[in-house]
């Protein structure tokens, strides 16, 4: 598992409360029930005032 798992549990935290997100590409935080916006690059989730993504450096359109 080591760094490999670690980087994708970060990867699948919610940008407002950090919490995990337990089922991947889901439209909402379960934890605090945000509308959830992925980027259409990487497919990370990002915070939705964000015009470029954190991870990947994608414009964000829209």
């Amino acid at each position: 598992m080591g760094a490999d798992y670690k980087s994708e549990k970060e990867q699948r935290c919610c940008p407002y409360c950090d919490e995990e997100i337990m089922v991947a590409d889901s439209p909402y935080c379960q934890a605090c029930g945000i509308t959830m916006f992925y980027c259409p690059k990487c497919r990370k989730p990002f915070p939705r005032e964000n015009k470029i993504c954190p991870h990947c450096g994608a414009e964000i359109r829209g």
